[in-house]
């Protein structure tokens, strides 16, 4: 039996939390869109390879590790692991190779669950600004999941951790942004965690934060909401 075939069912996404006034594309030029648990629920997927990953060296992945890890890329993910696990630096690479083998096997069999408001609101905003997408998930797994949610090639521009600096530096929404032709100033971040928002801050633009973790500090966000429902226009706004 394969992992995917153990994996539990999925985590139910956080409950809206309230509106905002705000609505997209609003004043920007550009949307940039973290990946990883603000546009799909892959957050159970990446949970449950730490934790399989984490009993192989008769571990339990706690809460404690989750916050360490939370929203961080592949490689400072694997530093962490090796410590906890006891080993030498010298095994890190190997720890992160068996990490993203577990990962890529979930997320090639798997359900993939498209977050709220996902879909409807790039395909409101497709030709109308330019959006791009910036993720610390390398270009081969952000581009499994982008074709197992049927969500490929609804991005101008793509930035992913294995072509630049990960979060929380800002590089990868500044290549976002340098690749979609627009001043990052003029630009809008949306994420869902602490080291998210923090690069989306950090690159000088506004940032709109979905928590996908309860009691995670946000509070650098400029803005906190439920859903990525909140920010889809009605006849209204327009």
């Amino acid at each position: 039996m394969t992992v995917a075939d153990e994996m539990p069912p999925h985590l139910l996404p956080m409950t809206s939390r309230g509106r905002t006034s705000t609505t997209l594309p609003g004043p920007w030029q550009a949307v940039c869109f973290d990946l990883d648990g603000l546009l799909v629920d892959t957050e159970p997927i990446w949970m449950y390879a730490k934790e399989v990953l984490f009993e192989r060296y008769d571990l339990a992945f706690d809460v404690a590790d989750h916050a360490a890890v939370f929203g961080t890329s592949e490689v400072q993910s694997a530093v962490y692991f090796t410590h906890r696990m006891g080993l030498p630096g010298s095994e890190t690479e190997r720890i992160r190779l068996e990490y993203l083998e577990l990962v890529g096997a979930l997320l090639h069999r798997a359900e993939i669950p498209i977050q709220p408001g996902a879909r409807e609101l790039l395909t409101r905003l497709r030709g109308r600004v330019p959006i791009a997408l910036a993720t610390n998930t390398r270009r081969s797994l952000a581009d499994l999941v982008l074709e197992r949610t049927g969500l490929a090639g609804l991005f101008d521009a793509v930035a992913t951790s294995d072509e630049t600096h990960p979060k929380p530096a800002p590089d990868l929404y500044l290549l976002a942004c340098a690749r979609l032709g627009i001043e990052p100033a003029n630009a809008v971040g949306l994420e869902d965690s602490p080291t998210g928002v923090r690069a989306v801050k950090s690159a000088g633009m506004h940032c709109i934060c979905i928590p996908s973790s309860a009691g995670s500090d946000v509070s650098l966000a400029d803005e906190v909401i439920g859903s990525l429902l909140d920010l889809l226009e009605t006849e209204e706004d327009r």
